[in-house]
């Protein structure tokens, strides 16, 4: 079998839309032949995947905090920021397709994060800050003290993305979940050039600064395409560079890190949330054929990340299954890198500092990969990982690629991530294409009461 990225593929792709790369030899590669026959697992759950999908749902029973309906990002940690309450939402529409919740539970908890939404404090810049108290609501730091901290633009499209997929389920919500999006400022959000930007806020001071990298950038995007927001430069693959690991090529985010103050790793949570939400498919694309992608260039990206995790295994006999996770101490979270800082297979923390031995095979990235890639590869992932649980608190982090031991902490993220995967099996990709008109569509189309704050390319 051929086992190189279809890059040849993508640069083709990437030449028609205008872009030209300009370091790759004639000749690259060969085209992958899983990109034209790659198929994914679909069909209702069977007994087994509704266990696994009710041990992960456990994990909100446990963390559901009942004064205010908001779920812990970390098992009996009080706090969450924007891509933990998106986790939540999507684990949410889950839970109510496979029956472990009422109907009546499900517009109950949909309610109370609505509510929230619509109540919460803004920074001072009008947007979401990037913490909160589960159980005051209030704006806090990552120790759960009261800060307003700032904003991340990358946590905010994530969570746009899954108030979209949200409305599209519950069309009796959208109206709402509207009105709750209609108060942040997006001119904070997206620059008049089309980057997205986060902020941090300390003493007082606002320091904004260009967020994201090859990958998280694009995914986040689709967030903001879904509010008719443009963010043409995080759109665009470029700057990118190409390794090659294996024989497969990868691109990776050519910003060099002597000038943008960005790491850059290469792992897999946004291509797979590229493949489960929208498989690969630009947002206007509702076709549902999961073995076709219109937007061909994040659909030959997301191959490549995962052939070359099936690759290590091949070759070095490594179960790999790459993505970010909190570990039980310091640094408390880190990136498996496929490649960062020159490296591959490194694990990075936010500050750059290497922790190699902290590697796991990530039980989400497992699940995720098990369900977008029907292969012997990802049977055996989910082989190596189906036992790693707690019945009554949720599905662990990982096993550590050093020793098999487990990492026993317990996050939203992991546990989400299974139920969308099992999602995905049952459904199908979870966003669907915008046809309705909604409350949003009559505000921004209306010449007295539109709501401004840069919510269309338009009246920037």
């Amino acid at each position: 079998m051929l086992r190189r990225c279809a890059l040849l593929l993508l640069l083709m792709y990437l030449q028609a839309c205008g872009l030209v790369y300009q370091g790759v030899q004639s000749g690259v590669s060969e085209i992958n032949q899983s990109q034209l026959i790659r198929q994914g697992r679909h069909g209702e759950l069977t007994e087994q995947e509704l266990t696994w999908a009710n041990t992960a749902w456990r994990y909100f029973i446990n963390n559901t905090q009942l004064s205010s309906g908001l779920v812990n990002s970390i098992d009996n940690y009080p706090t969450m920021d924007m891509a933990a309450l998106a986790d939540y939402l999507i684990a949410l529409q889950a839970a109510i397709q496979f029956e472990l919740i009422s109907t009546r539970e499900h517009d109950e908890r949909l309610t109370m994060v609505i509510d929230f939404l619509r109540n919460m404090p803004l920074t001072r810049q009008g947007v979401p800050n990037k913490v909160y108290s589960t159980s005051t609501k209030e704006m806090v730091n990552y120790a759960n003290q009261s800060a307003e901290l700032g904003w991340s633009a990358i946590d905010i499209g994530r969570l746009l993305i899954a108030l979209a997929i949200t409305k599209q389920k519950n069309p009796q919500f959208a109206e709402y979940i509207d009105k709750a999006v209609l108060r942040w400022n997006f001119c904070s959000l997206v620059s008049d050039d089309g980057q997205l930007y986060g902020g941090n806020i300390n003493q007082g001071q606002v320091n904004s600064y260009k967020e994201g990298r090859l990958g998280i950038e694009e995914y986040a995007s689709y967030g903001y395409l879904d509010w008719q927001i443009i963010p043409s430069k995080s759109i665009s693959l470029e700057p990118y560079e190409v390794i090659t690991i294996n024989g497969i090529d990868l691109l990776f985010d050519g910003r060099d890190p002597r000038f943008f103050d960005v790491l850059r790793p290469v792992f897999s949570t946004p291509f797979l949330w590229l493949g489960l939400e929208f498989n690969w498919d630009d947002i206007s694309d509702s076709h549902s054929s999961d073995a076709s992608h219109s937007n061909k260039a994040l659909a030959a990206m997301a191959d490549s990340v995962y052939q070359v995790q099936q690759s290590r295994w091949e070759l070095e006999r490594i179960y790999t299954a790459r993505g970010e996770h909190v570990v039980s101490g310091a640094p408390y979270f880190v990136y498996d890198a496929i490649y960062a800082l020159g490296t591959p297979w490194i694990t990075v923390a936010e500050d750059g500092s290497s922790h190699d031995h902290l590697a796991l095979v990530s039980t989400r990235v497992a699940f995720q990969m098990w369900a977008l890639w029907r292969t012997e590869y990802t049977t055996q992932l989910l082989t190596l990982v189906q036992e790693m649980y707690h019945p009554q608190r949720g599905w662990y982090e990982g096993r550590y690629e050093s020793s098999s031991a487990y990492e026993k902490s317990i996050t939203i993220k992991t546990n989400a991530g299974i139920l969308e995967a099992l999602l995905y099996k049952q459904n199908g990709k979870l966003y669907q294409a915008n046809t309705q008109k909604d409350y949003r569509d009559v505000r921004l189309n209306s010449r007295f009461e539109h709501p401004g704050k840069c919510l269309v390319e338009t009246f920037r």
